[in-house]
């Protein structure tokens, strides 16, 4: 039997052309594409035709691939050339064929409506109309009006509304939602395409006809085509961004220098192993154009340096720097360095990665001026915790960062020297209300300042996993109407106060937490010497330990040496110093 797989890539021009008639078999959902795909497809291929200022064309702008199903074929043969019009049966690349045929269709009427049309204009419409509807010799044969054939009643509607020369206006009594979907769809990309200049928009159809290819795979067999489909959509892999752009890096190479940057790329791709994905989103915040998708940024930046050059200067010292803050605990010079080493331990329990390409650019110098880098890297730590106790959104946090970029970037002196690290005194007026009542705000952070501040009074980073921790508050959030906490704490809103405050919080394990929960105090002290197995009691729950009671007094001293500590760290002015009480001073 024959056991071969016919494939072909094919420009659109001959795959919306003969021999190829598509049926959508019965089996299949019907069109389910939303606007926000629509939206995308239409997006993706203006950016490849270069309608962006900042993006020439891409040549052969690859839409992915098509399975085709041939019934009438011989699966104990290769195939012969079609000698004429066939249908295939659309086993995968329904949404994209449909919605692609949807946008020959409006390009097609709106370059009519243009009209009267010049002689030029008048043949890309024929052709935009030939991607849709089937020549003569083809409906002769088939007696089909679209050479795509859906499997239910919305084939009577995507001809007669949205594919013909002249559609009709959709009838208000049809109500079906694939017929819905098709035509809510139109109407977006109708709106889209409309908004562009003629000019525009013909360039765009010439680049849909011309230098967008699918890859055509044609199989014979019905369980053949099902188990291609099944890899195709689950145990096949897409491409990710770092393989197309490493194929078009890499091409476009001579062969003198493509196995040194070849060597280096697939060094800094199994350096970072799955983080190498993100890397390039962080690449496009540092150096790339904001206003394009990730990949048309990077091919900006690529064509401006150069592949060798991009490869070697902006790829491979920016991966070093990722690697350096995410495996700061492999490198022994990063280690013999408190600060730094205090910094990034901090830094990568953070769940968000704004600060993370202003800290890639610093740490890509760190091998040429470590002390310059571990200072720099102090203050991204400082800031990136200021902007979330702040409560900025993340909007704001990237603006903020962006400023640290461009300081970092911008060399020839100290970029500590920049304002894009100033926190403004009313700023930190704000921070040290905030921190009154951070838990209430933010728990995840409270849960990581607790950290921080065992770090610091621990002298040496707390090596274990946020998520293995919990947040206890001593005074119970919701102590048991027969408590003797509410005999401490009689009025609701003095206890609602004191439950909040920074002195109240400890860190514990999620067991010791649960097992707490709302106990008197000698109970709780009990469980919290228990300790995290592998670890010594925390430091800065050392005061709770030594206190005969829980009141207002021990709160108070507990918040003053929590708020210490974050003003010592952080540098925070308008925290008012307090002595550190005599019982915490071991």
């Amino acid at each position: 039997m024959f056991r071969g797989l016919p494939t072909a890539s094919l420009p659109l021009v001959q795959l919306y052309a003969s021999p190829y008639l598509f049926t959508i078999p019965a089996y299949q959902r019907p069109y389910s594409w939303t606007t926000k795909e629509a939206s995308q497809l239409l997006e993706d291929v203006s950016l490849a035709a270069g309608l962006s200022d900042a993006e020439p064309a891409t040549p052969d702008y690859f839409l992915g691939a098509i399975l085709l199903l041939d019934p009438e074929g011989d699966s104990s043969a290769p195939p012969p050339p079609f000698s004429g019009p066939r249908q295939f049966e659309v086993v995968d690349g329904q949404q994209r064929l449909v919605t692609l045929a949807i946008m020959a269709s409006i390009l097609r009427d709106l370059e009519d409506q243009d009209g009267p049309p010049e002689s030029e204009a008048q043949s890309l419409a024929g052709r935009l109309d030939a991607m849709v509807s089937p020549s003569r010799d083809e409906r002769d044969i088939t007696s089909r009006r679209s050479r795509i054939q859906l499997n239910s009643g919305e084939q009577a509607f995507l001809e007669a509304h949205i594919l013909a020369r002249h559609p009709r206006a959709p009838e208000p009594e049809q109500d079906a939602p694939g017929e819905n979907g098709i035509q809510t769809v139109h109407e977006q990309l109708w709106r889209e395409l409309e908004g562009l200049g003629r000019e525009e928009r013909r360039r765009l159809a010439t680049f849909l006809i011309e230098d967008c290819h699918v890859v055509v795979i044609i199989t014979r067999e019905i369980d053949r085509a099902h188990r291609l489909f099944t890899v195709l959509n689950e145990r096949g892999k897409p491409l990710d961004r770092k393989d197309i752009l490493k194929a078009e890096v890499l091409r476009k190479l001579p062969a003198n220098s493509a196995g040194k940057a070849i060597a280096l790329w697939e060094t800094a791709q199994n350096t970072l192993g799955p983080e190498f994905e993100n890397f390039f989103s962080h690449l496009k915040t540092i150096y790339g154009n904001q206003k394009l998708p990730i990949i048309a940024s990077v091919r900006s930046l690529v064509r401006e340096h150069g592949s060798e050059q991009f490869v070697e200067n902006v790829l491979t010292p920016l991966a070093d720097g990722l690697n350096h803050i995410r495996s700061y605990d492999q490198n022994p010079q990063i280690l013999r360095d408190p600060a730094l080493t205090g910094a990034l331990v901090s830094l990568n329990r953070l769940a968000k990665s704004d600060w993370v390409p202003a800290a890639m650019l610093a740490m890509s110098s760190f091998e040429a001026a470590p002390e310059r880098t571990s200072a720099v890297m102090v203050e991204i730590e400082r800031l990136a915790f200021i902007v979330r106790i702040l409560g900025l959104g993340a909007d704001k946090r990237q603006r903020r960062f962006a400023g640290v970029v461009d300081a970092i970037k911008a060399g020839g002196g100290n970029p500590l020297a920049s304002t894009a690290f100033d926190i403004a005194r009313e700023e930190q007026r704000t921070m040290t209300y905030h921190l009154k009542d951070i838990h209430r705000r933010n728990a995840p952070l409270a849960k990581l300042l607790l950290m921080r501040i065992e770090d610091d009074l621990a002298g040496t980073p707390l090596n274990i996993d946020p998520a293995a921790l919990s947040v206890e508050h001593v005074l119970p959030q919701r102590p048991a109407p027969t408590s003797n906490w509410r005999k401490l704490f009689p009025e609701a809103e003095v206890r609602e106060v004191f439950q909040n405050s920074l002195g109240n919080l400890c860190l514990v394990t999620s067991k010791q937490n649960e097992r707490a929960k709302n106990r008197e105090i000698a109970e709780k002290l009990a469980i919290y010497r228990d300790g995290v197995p592998g670890q010594q009691p925390f430091v800065s729950n050392r005061i709770i330990f030594e206190a005969k009671t829980w009141h207002t007094p021990e709160i108070k001293t507990r918040e003053s040496v929590m708020l210490n500590a974050i003003a010592r760290i952080w540098r925070i002015e308008t925290i008012p110093a307090a002595p550190v009480p005599k019982l915490f001073a071991w």
